[in-house]
């Protein structure tokens, strides 16, 4: 059966009570009690210490259910809407979802990230179609190729310097999943420029690509999203989809170009979008 993980803090979760019956919802609780009983009924409800962001709840998961299916798991924090307005909606899609599935449309609208242009022009090109726009990055100074975003950037040159590597020469992606005993990820990420990833670490995979990661490289995965290093937790919410297996897009011999996502060929973004 497809399930909902939900890493929640205090958030309000009246709203999983809409979620399309054909998903068991999972919410792993790191805040206050819950203590209705729709929502009880509804969802299995694992009590967690308030550690390492949702990185660490999804990782939690991971290790404890651990299911070789074609199933889906949806990974989430506890309000999505956020950075996927139409969440309930692209759950109810899920029969059209590529096995790695990006799930959200932007960071925060009213903070104009990604600007409103590039949100309009999507939003054109989807022609009708659920809110859906993963974003392409660089793998060296973690920022979008379409705008200049000065939180991601800050994030990259600070993971960056704490580590040795010189600015915009550094694999950001690559030292993290070598850091995780993750090599084959590593050099992928070393041959490549760019990435892709979905806004809010809100994103579904089939279980047999979380099976596929080894156990050993989990916890050091976990581990890693721990450490209290508040630019730990924003590495891994661009490498979710890798994890996964998305492919790395652009190899390093071509030039990187700020091209929309929804321009690239369909093979160099294969998250992209539901119907």
């Amino acid at each position: 059966m497809n399930k909902v993980v939900l890493a929640r803090y205090k958030e309000d979760i009246s709203w999983i009570l809409d979620i399309p019956v054909d998903f068991k919802v999972i919410v792993y609780n790191k805040g206050d009690e819950i203590t209705s009983e729709e929502i009880l009924e509804r969802a299995e409800v694992v009590n967690r210490p308030n550690i390492g962001r949702e990185s660490e709840t999804y990782i939690h998961h991971m290790m404890t259910s651990w299911e070789n299916t074609e199933d889906y798991t949806v990974y989430s924090q506890a309000d999505p809407f956020l950075h996927s307005p139409d969440f309930l909606k692209l759950l109810a899609a899920w029969r059209d979802w590529d096995d790695v599935q990006a799930l959200s449309w932007c960071w925060k609208e009213e903070r104009d990230v990604p600007p409103r242009d590039l949100l309009s022009v999507a939003r054109a090109s989807l022609d009708g179609r659920l809110l859906v726009r993963p974003e392409l990055y660089s793998l060296t100074n973690w920022g979008p190729l379409e705008f200049f975003d000065k939180g991601a950037r800050g994030m990259g040159l600070v993971y960056t310097m704490i580590n040795g590597g010189a600015p915009e020469q550094f694999n950001i992606a690559a030292h993290v999943f070598r850091r995780c005993k993750l090599e084959a990820l590593a050099q992928a990420a070393e041959a490549h420029a760019v990435g892709v990833f979905s806004y809010g670490a809100i994103f579904a995979a089939r279980n047999t690509c979380a099976y596929s990661i080894p156990r050993e490289a989990l916890i050091h995965l976990r581990n890693f999203a721990c450490e209290p290093i508040p630019a730990h937790g924003y590495m891994l919410e661009r490498l979710w989809l890798h994890l996964m297996g998305a492919p790395f897009v652009r190899p390093k011999s071509k030039t990187i170009e700020a091209r929309p996502a929804y321009e690239l060929p369909s093979h160099l973004v294969p998250v992209l979008r539901v119907k």
